[in-house]
């Protein structure tokens, strides 16, 4: 699982980035799910081992009953107000 993006980067500029999810730190009981993102110039340059452009750490109470990858993501998109996200395969 992968978004499609425009975010800004460190770098003062704003890119259209291929973004992963890096890591994620889950709990059952009731704390926030900490979690890592990394964005790329394209899904090649990723999969190339590439470094990454963009990076963000998010935090996020998760349903541990819910698949917390597309939790992750959603709660991305509502932090980092992603309008133009695009979901991808992997």
């Amino acid at each position: 699982m992968a978004i499609q993006a425009t975010v800004n980067t460190e770098y003062g500029e704003a890119r259209n980035l291929y973004i992963r999810l890096n890591n994620i730190e889950a709990s059952n009981h009731g704390v926030p799910c900490n979690v890592k993102f990394r964005g790329f110039v394209s899904q090649e340059a990723f999969k190339e081992g590439s470094r990454y452009l963009w990076e963000v750490d998010i935090e996020f109470i998760a349903d541990v009953a819910l698949s917390l990858w597309t939790q992750a993501y959603d709660a991305l998109k509502r932090e980092i107000n992603l309008v133009d996200a695009l979901d991808l395969p992997d």
